[in-house]
């Protein structure tokens, strides 16, 4: 199984930031294989949104990150990619983290109409 993971850095220890636009890096990775199959940079405009799409072409089943806008997050839910949040965590306890079933789902993009059903505003 392949999953994207994105990153602040180039490095197995580095941290996934609070939101998928602040990446600097996607770890495509194989799980099964314990393998790193590559590592894409960030672009200069719309990163989450290549971000997403390359999770996609990878054919990754869930992407660990932090708050997903719009774009992205549609991109990602229309090819069923799980949404994990994972950030603040490292790449490497992110995916343990998501082994162990610990991560939450984001079930909406960032601002979005639901947030688990409650009604409630973000304030930020």
């Amino acid at each position: 199984m392949n999953i994207a993971i994105a990153t602040q850095g180039r490095e197995a220890q580095s941290l996934i930031p609070k939101k998928l636009a602040e990446a600097d890096f996607l770890f495509i990775v194989d799980v099964e294989a314990f393998e790193v199959k590559q590592i894409l940079n960030a672009v200069k405009e719309n990163t989450d949104v290549y971000f997403a799409r390359e999770t996609v072409a990878q054919n990754c089943e869930a992407i660990l990150c932090g708050d997903i806008e719009k774009d992205a997050f549609e991109i990602l839910a229309k090819a069923s990619v799980s949404r994990y949040n994972a950030s603040g965590h490292s790449a490497t306890q992110a995916v343990k983290l998501m082994n162990a079933y610990q991560l939450t789902l984001i079930r909406e993009y960032s601002g979005g109409p639901g947030c688990g059903g409650e009604t409630h505003h973000h304030h930020e």
